[in-house]
């Protein structure tokens, strides 16, 4: 009785893994062509905003003249040497401020006074 009650679990177990392999359209997931996203490539102009370095980790946490904390992520070749926290500082940047989901990207930094 044990016998057949385990072979007929494997017979289902086989039978519902093979249904997973089974697709319409030749077994491809990628949907039709006109609905993938084009991606363009657009050079995006560089913006200053000025502010105080918050906190330097590996995103730099600035709180701009507004008011308003913005996070940013360090672009090619921008490193953190020589700033601290409590800063004054101009940052270029590509991108949005306040923009969910996305960060700016450091462009440029310097110290103001």
């Amino acid at each position: 009785m044990k016998r057949i009650a385990c072979m007929a679990l494997a017979l289902m177990m086989a039978g519902l893994s093979l249904t997973g392999c089974g697709a319409k359209g030749g077994g491809t997931n990628q949907p039709p062509a006109s609905s993938q996203p084009t991606v363009t490539e657009e050079k995006s102009e560089s913006k200053v905003v000025h502010g105080v370095i918050n906190r330097i980790d590996n995103y730099l946490l600035l709180l701009t003249d507004d008011g308003e904390y913005q996070i940013m992520e360090y672009g090619e070749g921008i490193t953190m040497d020589g700033f601290a926290e409590g800063d004054r500082v101009d940052v270029s940047y590509t991108g949005e401020l306040g923009v969910d989901g996305t960060y700016p990207v450091i462009t440029a930094i310097t110290k103001t006074e």
